[in-house]
């Protein structure tokens, strides 16, 4: 009789640590799940954006055809990586003047630009400044906001617009 007593209280405790496990690898394989259509759905939103960027380039035209409607002939650009990259070769042999970057890797090693900041750092004057990594724009232009006292632009609103 102490036997049975003291075996089925494992058992249950044995149970209760299988379901457990068996919660916990369902919780983080839909945590996964969860990352991969988000990133899926961002790769999605480049590949769209790109396209665009490209139909444009293909009919002669340039973002920079935006910032000079818009008066804007000195920017920032906030993302040095890929997107960023692509914006200051467009921008190559325009009216605009990309003053500096900034990004949260200063040290980048896909940036080519020379003048990249934090985004803490106090930040020089400029007319406006484009986010490049667009699905963050919201967070990132409640930031600089608290900084710099110009327009905040979108990457993706900046390609649209053309």
């Amino acid at each position: 009789m102490l036997r049975k007593n003291k075996v089925l209280p494992m058992m249950f405790s044995a149970g209760l640590l299988f379901t457990s496990a068996v919660c916990w690898k369902t919780h983080r394989q839909r945590k996964q799940l969860e990352m991969s259509e988000c990133q899926l759905e961002t790769l999605q939103d480049h590949y769209s954006l790109l396209n665009h960027w490209l139909e444009i380039k293909n009919e002669g035209k340039s973002t920079a055809s935006y910032f000079e409607e818009m008066g804007y002939h000195h920017i920032a650009i906030y993302g040095m990586a890929e997107l960023g990259n692509r914006l200051m070769e467009d921008l190559t042999g325009s009216t605009v003047c990309v003053d500096y970057g900034i990004d949260r890797d200063v040290c980048c090693s896909i940036g080519r630009i020379d003048e990249v900041y934090f985004p803490e750092d106090e930040l020089p004057k400029t007319e406006a400044i484009v986010v490049t990594p667009y699905s963050a724009f919201g967070a990132i232009k409640k930031l600089l906001e608290t900084k710099v006292d110009c327009p905040i632009l979108s990457l993706e609103d900046v390609v649209w617009s053309v």
